[in-house]
């Protein structure tokens, strides 16, 4: 494969004069030196290094998008990822940026932070990065533009996107306990994310603040996945006095609770009140339809990237968290609270 040394010496000029004519240099070039210059680059099927350039002007017009939990080959399929890597490359692709997808799990400092050294992106959007990581605390002191969705910008100051996940997780709750249900059980998700922290405190906020004392075995940690919500499910649904209503830490949890529902011969919503929270598109579709509070996750991810794109263009943006709204889309997972025996 050509470089550009080899053009310098066919052409028979220097390597700066080359730069110079393949750059769209500032320095004034003879017609016929362009011209032969152009000739051999085409003689010699030379291809500059999109790399290399963007390097050489500090720029590559491309962002780099990493995730914090989903595992990559899960990124297009798990409907919270996909619809953040939707906004960001709608986003991306209308400043005339592409996308670069790091795929690499982030194992610690000392041996992932190099990859984001190279500069092979011009900034980085983190999305939910554990709290339990050097993941922020590393990219944050290297000398590249960061921005981060769901992070607690207490830990790490950088610009952050995310859900109003207070306002949400009060959605849920204050829609249960206006049905009259007073057992109210909680499945978290990770606990090294924020939003399973925050919604695990609004849980218990709500809890006190209506003078319900919150029950032990009604908190459950667990992940935000389906096999973690059938599994807790089986373990509420056997206690002596299950819960009559149940916020799940999202739409994954609340599918597995239903299943192990259903499986124990409890009736949805008659028996047991469902909420989740994402509203992801089977969400509508399954059978009862589930009551959720609905995430902007892609107008969060187009927030993102207009953000970083300000941060390269050198614009001084506060670290902070800028929160959208959620709402609560109410379906047929929820009813009144069953008469107590």
């Amino acid at each position: 494969m050509a470089t550009i040394y080899d053009v310098a010496k066919e052409s028979g000029f220097s390597l700066a004069t080359v730069s110079n004519v393949l750059n769209g240099g500032p320095k004034p070039v003879r017609a016929e030196t362009r011209e032969r210059i152009l000739a051999t680059v085409r003689r010699l099927n030379y291809h500059p290094s999109a790399v290399a350039r963007g390097l050489a002007r500090r720029r590559t017009n491309t962002l780099g998008i990493l995730f914090g939990v989903v595992e990559p080959s899960a990124v297009v399929l798990n409907a919270y990822s996909a619809s953040v890597l939707q906004g960001v490359l709608t986003a991306a692709s209308a400043a005339g940026y592409n996308v670069t997808h790091y795929t690499e799990p982030w194992k610690d400092a000392a041996h992932s932070a190099a990859a984001y050294r190279d500069r092979r992106t011009d900034g980085l959007i983190v999305v939910a990065p554990p709290t339990d990581s050097d993941l922020m605390p590393t990219l944050a002191a290297l000398d590249l533009p960061l921005v981060a969705v769901s992070w607690p910008t207490d830990v790490v100051p950088v610009p952050a996107v995310d859900a109003d996940d207070q306002h949400g997780a009060r959605l849920a709750m204050e829609h249960l306990l206006g049905l009259g249900h007073t057992r109210v059980a909680h499945l978290m998700g990770h606990d090294c994310l924020l939003s399973a922290r925050v919604r695990r405190e609004v849980y218990e906020e709500v809890l006190w603040e209506k003078g319900i004392t919150p029950r032990p075995g009604y908190l459950l940690p667990g992940h935000y996945s389906q096999e973690s919500g059938y599994e807790n499910g089986r373990r509420l649904l056997a206690l002596p006095e299950p819960p009559t209503a149940v916020f799940a830490g999202n739409d994954e949890i609340a599918y597995g609770l239903i299943e192990a529902a259903r499986e124990k011969g409890v009736a949805v919503p008659a028996q047991l009140s469902i909420v989740g929270v994402d509203d992801r598109p089977p969400s509508a579709l399954m059978t009862p339809p589930l009551t959720t509070v609905r995430q902007p996750f892609f107008e969060i991810a187009e927030e993102a990237t207009r953000l970083l794109l300000r941060r390269i263009a050198g614009d001084k943006v506060a670290p902070g968290t800028r929160l959208l709204p959620p709402s609560l889309i109410v379906r047929a997972t929820t009813a009144p609270a069953p008469p107590r025996p």
